[in-house]
This record gives structure tokens, sequence and C-alpha cells, in this order.
């Protein structure tokens, strides 16, 4: 009897924790959509980190308006066209997100934040906040528009990792 009780206690607490499963990595203070980490890099400078997280993100986000580099801040707003499926159908967004490379000797934090989703009309953003146009559809939906969110600011992370180690980009192929 004593099994059971657990087994259905366990199974109740499973069940609601993969129900308000998250992907996105959320901010505890602002609630808002954040990836940030401080990386150590041992014997690269900070000039070498700045010179190389401006060539990544020259050559990662190709269609950037601007890099802006001060002595110990990389900043850019980037954008990403992502596709994510509900029911049945593609629904295709552009994500806007600003992100900051702040650069010492031997590390970096990156700071991918303040993502927005929406268009460029005029030269101006017309953009919502992308975890206010998620939250708009049932919950069992929301995991389906984060999760290739997800995937692509992971991989744009280890991409930059790799850059600021090796100065090239992170190749995945395996050489035949």
């Amino acid at each position: 009897m004593k099994k059971t009780r657990f087994l259905l206690l366990l199974s109740l607490i499973f069940f609601f924790h993969f129900t308000q499963a998250q992907l996105i990595m959320i901010n505890g203070e602002t609630g808002e959509y954040e990836y940030e980490n401080v990386v150590n890099v041992e014997g690269i400078s900070q000039n070498q980190i700045k010179t190389r997280s401006k060539e990544w993100i020259e050559i990662y986000y190709s269609n950037i308006d601007s890099v802006k580099v001060g002595d110990s801040l990389v900043h850019s707003l980037i954008s990403k066209k992502i596709t994510w499926k509900l029911i049945q159908k593609g629904i295709r967004i552009e994500i806007f997100v600003d992100l900051d490379i702040k650069i010492k000797d031997n590390k970096y934090k990156y700071s991918f934040f303040n993502f927005r989703t929406g268009k460029i009309n005029y030269g101006e953003l017309d953009v919502i906040s992308l975890k206010t146009y998620i939250e708009r559809f049932p919950e069992k939906y929301q995991i389906l528009a984060e999760q290739p969110i997800d995937d692509e600011f992971t991989k744009a992370i280890t991409s930059l990792e790799y850059y600021i180690l090796n100065g090239k980009l992170y190749n995945n192929d395996e050489d035949w």
C-alpha cells in the first residue's frame, strides 16, 4: 500500500514537472528569457577575445546591422528566423535578441537577452516580448515554440565558445 502511494505521488510529481517544463532560460529577477554565462579561456588576452567575439558575430549572424565594440564590451542586436510547429503547421517567426559579451583577460561573459519577435517596418523594430508571444498559446503548445529557440541559441553558444578558443567556426562534419 505504501509502495503504491509512493509511486502515485512520484508519478504526479513527474506529471506536473513535465507539463510545466520550460526550455528557454528565465532570469529570476526580471522573469524574461536570457542565456548568460561566464567562460574562462586561459591564455587568451582581452584584445583577442574582443576581436574574436566581433568576428564571430559578423560571421554567425550575417544579417546584423552593427556591432558596437567598447574597451571591455562587444554588443549587437541580432536576429534569427526560426520555424516551430503548431499541430501540423510550421510557424515562422523572426527573433530579435540583444547580445553582450563582456571581456576581461582570460574570461568573458556572454548574455543573450531582451528576446523579442516581430519585424522591421520602415527601419524601426515593431516587436513584442518573446515571452508574451509564447504565453498567448495554450501551455501544451508553448514547449513546441520554445524547443527550436532553445536549440538555436544553445548551438550559437557552443559556436561562440569554440570560436573564441580556436579562432575558427566549429565544423561538425567529420573529416573523411
